[in-house]
């Protein structure tokens, strides 16, 4: 599916959020810093709480939402077809060809159905409809412009049935493939062979309101402490920012991560660029089966996962 894709601010000045707000009706909010903030600093902007809510009203009622816990949602759609750790191209217009799906096929393909239930590490299991030898090839073929003409091409020779480990809202996961021959290739190009019906792939292309510049987002969730309390997470901030930290609303379905950074002198010359911090918030209570989301693109997090596009 499409991603809807906003920006990650960066937060700059004296005076950067707020009062801060205390119990909302639908959920709480609460600043954390990576150092002893000022009453301003730290406060909770009213427009991260209503961005808030309404990335949470949206999220209850998106298809992933619906999957996240029980279905197939695959973390980006690379996961369908992924390239092996170690594996290659010989030119650049073969990594072209790969990403833009341009392959043709040269020989005969299996007619025989795929069996197979999906699998994750904890055991759990299930049954979706797979695709055979044809609809995986056409899904793996979809043949988009390439970015730099002249578009390069790659040739199926065959396939046979196989499995793919892809990363999913619930950990990794062993899904049926198909494992296809591709003639300028020393290594097989795998497909999952799930219908697209039976899976969602993040980013999820459900409607966000736009994120405006009091709500800028997170990079990424690094980490889930071991009793589900605290969330490390990693944001981007100004150069000659001397403060950062995030923002977090929490509902009983989901928990919403954004961030605030500024500090600076704001004398002199400062580097237009953006510099990876790290901080963490404190949750009222474990995080469980609570959903991790992004103020600024909506999109879910998951630890040590991509972060939102």
């Amino acid at each position: 599916m499409a991603g809807v894709t906003v920006s990650v601010g960066v937060v700059r000045g004296g005076l950067v959020l707020a009062l801060a707000l205390g119990l909302a009706a639908c959920g709480s909010q609460q600043p954390a810093s990576n150092t002893r903030p000022s009453a301003t600093e730290s406060a909770v902007s009213p427009a991260f709480t209503a961005r808030a809510r309404q990335v949470v009203a949206q999220w209850d009622v998106s298809p992933a939402e619906r999957a996240w816990r029980s279905g197939l949602v695959l973390l980006g759609p690379g996961e369908l077809t992924p390239i092996p750790r170690n594996a290659g191209f010989a030119n650049q217009q073969q990594k072209d060809a790969f990403g833009s799906g341009r392959f043709r096929l040269a020989g005969a393909l299996p007619g025989q159905a795929l069996h197979g239930r999906i699998r994750w590490a904890d055991g759990s299991t299930r049954a979706v409809p797979l695709l055979g030898a044809q609809a995986a090839f056409r899904q793996l073929a979809v043949n988009r412009a390439c970015a730099v003409p002249p578009c390069g091409q790659l040739t199926v020779t065959a396939a046979r049935p196989g499995t793919v480990t892809v990363d999913t809202s619930r950990g990794p996961a062993v899904v049926p493939a198909w494992r296809f021959t591709v003639a300028e290739l020393d290594w097989p190009v795998t497909e999952a062979a799930v219908v697209a019906g039976s899976l969602v792939t993040l980013p999820s292309a459900f409607p966000l309101p736009a994120a405006g510049q009091g709500t800028p987002g997170i990079a990424q969730l690094t980490a889930v402490s071991a009793d589900g309390r605290t969330l490390t997470l990693q944001l981007l901030a100004g150069a000659c920012d001397t403060a950062w930290g995030a923002h977090v609303y929490q509902t009983g379905t989901a928990v919403v991560v954004g961030s605030w950074s500024g500090g600076g002198s704001g004398q002199g010359a400062c580097p237009a660029s953006a510099l990876d911090r790290s901080t963490w918030v404190t949750l009222q209570r474990q995080l469980g089966s609570r959903v991790v989301l992004d103020v600024a693109s909506g999109q879910p997090l998951v630890p040590g996962g991509p972060g939102p596009e």
